[in-house]
């Protein structure tokens, strides 16, 4: 395949981004690690110690701009204004390859914060662009806060009907996972727009989660809520609940995915509001990120009990990179002073993905494994490259771009996800491709309550925004 399909882009002039780069926090912290940097250096690749010769990489800011031109492109426009549901409010969750309308019956919560959340950061990174995005997030917030913000009870809901009336049907219950989302959207909705419901939105959904899902005993959080805010089970249940419900995770156990998306929401919420509540809670499910649930070979703990005792232990190569960006992002707001330790761990994990989870052969990353061994999933899931790039993207910061491995990669994961995810056609990008990069007819839709636009443009705006930074 040409591996320039897309270079036809016109070379338009792009606006540069701006945003919360906080490059003089990343500096210190990649400075107080560069006495450990040695642990980048393992031997995971063939002997040289890179994978692809640096002679035909591109520099950093003309990466940049490629990356911008797909995002402005490729990406945006095929998701923005085509997703609105001006009749009814929030976002359209079903489209086939062409982006014809697929038959739907809900709307999820996790998809609705999502696709707030992506106009917001949009707005935020690019001022001079920032309308229309402004009025995209501010269409997501009003149905999270009109339609999907529970009026008996409070928090969130899990789903909606079509029109936005509650579904407590196909989900009776609240679940962490989907509740830590709208928390995200509105933190960055507010962070864009300045909008004073949006705030309140955004601390009241903190409030209700504080008062209904923290463990104070253990820590974290309980991922099961009925509609009240009682938790379904405060630890592993004897049998297993939730049969017949579209559960996310399983119940009475706290998972991976919940407690890092937790700590993503967070760190967006303290970007915009200074609580001492909320800053304990973020340093607490850092630490419960960074020191429990990262096993020490670099792999994660996806399932625990309530103690955070692993009970399920795995490689999930694209929650492992995404795991390594989240924890920097939440060092330089908490300002620990183990910044040192906190590196180590981002490398940790980089590396681990690095050694069984990158293909070598076609690039990019498979999807899943056991904790040491290679990938028993090797399918290129859309998700996991795009949080690749920002695991790849934290190391070769973290290590000041000594290492050329991170870099490297980078550079042909995003060229993988270009070349053989991006729909060169109808914009967008599919949802799964097999192993060395060929289509798969069953999997080439666009949008699904689960396939939304948030995964892959957070990591061409980060791209945007830090690829062109100088090293200090």
């Amino acid at each position: 395949m040409n591996a320039d399909r897309l270079g036809d882009l016109p070379m338009t002039t792009t606006p540069k981004p701006s945003g919360p780069v906080r490059r003089s926090r990343r500096w210190l912290l990649r400075k107080s690690i560069a006495s450990v940097a040695g642990l980048a250096a393992c031997a995971t690749f063939p002997a040289g110690g890179t994978v692809f010769g640096r002679g035909a990489t591109p520099s950093r800011r003309q990466l940049a701009r490629e990356i911008e031109q797909v995002l402005w492109q490729k990406i945006l426009p095929a998701w923005y204004p085509r997703s609105l549901d001006a009749e009814h409010g929030g976002f359209w969750e079903n489209f086939a390859e062409d982006w014809s309308r697929r038959p739907a019956s809900s709307k999820f919560l996790v998809y609705q914060a999502r696709m707030t959340w992506v106009p917001a950061a949009v707005a935020i990174c690019y001022p001079d662009r920032r309308e229309p995005y402004l009025e995209y997030t501010r269409h997501g917030a009003r149905f999270l806060r009109d339609r999907m913000w529970d009026s008996e009870h409070g928090g969130f809901l899990d789903r909606t009907d079509l029109q936005g009336r509650p579904d407590r049907v196909t989900m009776p219950w609240k679940q962490m996972y989907s509740l830590a989302f709208g928390l995200y959207a509105a933190a960055t909705s507010y962070e864009a727009t300045s909008d004073a419901q949006t705030l309140q939105l955004a601390q009241d959904a903190f409030g209700w989660i504080e008062q209904h899902a923290h463990d104070p005993e253990h820590g974290g959080y309980h991922e099961h809520l009925t509609a009240a805010g009682q938790p379904v089970s405060v630890d592993v249940p004897d049998a297993p609940l939730g049969r017949g419900l579209p559960v996310i995770g399983l119940v009475g156990h706290k998972s991976m995915n919940a407690h890092i998306h937790v700590l993503e929401a967070l760190i967006a919420l303290r970007r915009i509001w200074d609580d001492s509540r909320l800053i304990e809670r973020l340093n607490e499910v850092f630490l419960i990120v960074r020191d429990r649930i990262v096993c020490p070979n670099g792999h994660l703990a996806m399932f625990c009990r309530r103690d955070f005792t692993p009970l399920d232990e795995r490689s999930s190569f694209g929650h492992e990179l995404e795991t390594a960006y989240l924890l920097t992002e939440a060092a330089e707001l908490l300002h620990r002073d183990d910044d040192a330790k906190t590196g180590q761990v981002a490398l940790r994990l980089v590396e681990h993905s690095l050694r069984w989870g990158w293909d070598q052969q076609h690039g990019g990353f498979f999807d899943e494994g056991p904790p040491e061994g290679n990938a028993t999933h090797r399918q290129k899931v859309w998700w996991v490259q795009p949080e690749a790039m920002n695991g790849l993207l934290t190391a070769d910061q973290l290590t000041g771009g000594k290492d050329p491995r991170y870099y490297d990669t980078y550079v042909h994961t995003w060229r993988f996800f270009r070349d053989r995810m991006v729909d060169p056609v109808h914009g967008g990008c599919f949802d799964t491709v097999a192993e060395d990069g060929s289509p798969l007819p069953e999997r080439r839709h666009k949008a699904t309550p689960w396939k939304a636009a948030y995964h892959v443009t957070r990591a061409l705006l980060l791209a945007a925004q830090r690829l062109p930074e100088e090293n200090p």
